[in-house]
């Protein structure tokens, strides 16, 4: 059974949908867990007794449970994100239509758009995935233990996700500062 192109890029399409909702169900339960980790610690730190060696502290837990929040409510915190940088929000922009400003050549047009169409898409899946990650370096903060440069990572990875997820602007922003034409 031969699959033509057309139908690989359409399956990867369909695809892409469900991974996307994946990594949101991903965000919704590690912001669950980031939230009760918090309580959960700040519990402990309520129940200590002035005898007790251990002493807590009260921006760990605050960390987790403002991690947790913001994962919770993922799709919100990345339209306010891209909002913050790109200045529109992105939907029902047809990526590939933008990027493509040209003419076909030799009548390949249409497969170099569908293929550019789902090549965007799973970039932008590379960034949902980038900015979760961010912010669970992010959480990471809440340990007494964290190692330095965490805070950086975390940043670096919620920016560039948000970059990946709007990656047809960041192109064209970079073609514009760069002097660069299409």
């Amino acid at each position: 059974m031969a699959v033509d192109l057309g139908t690989a890029l359409e399956n990867l399409t369909f695809a892409f949908e469900s991974l996307v909702n994946l990594v949101a169900a991903i965000s919704y339960v590690m912001g669950l867990y980031f939230i009760f980790r918090g309580i959960g610690m700040y519990k402990v730190f309520a129940t200590q007794t002035m005898a007790s060696a251990n002493k807590g502290e009260l921006a760990g837990p605050m960390v987790f449970m403002i991690v947790g929040a913001v994962l919770m409510y993922f799709p919100s915190t990345l339209d306010t994100s891209i909002q913050t940088l790109f200045g529109h929000d992105t939907k029902g922009i047809s990526a590939a239509e933008e990027m493509i400003g040209y003419a076909d050549l030799n009548n390949s047009g249409e497969h170099w758009k569908e293929i550019s169409n789902v090549l965007i898409k799973y970039m932008k899946l590379i960034g949902f995935i980038a900015f979760l990650r961010g912010w669970t370096i992010l959480s990471k903060m809440g340990h007494s233990g964290a190692q330095p440069g965490s805070v950086g990572k975390g940043i670096v990875h919620i920016i560039a996700g948000v970059l990946l997820i709007n990656i047809v602007d960041t192109i064209n922003m970079l073609a514009q500062t760069f002097g660069i034409t299409t």
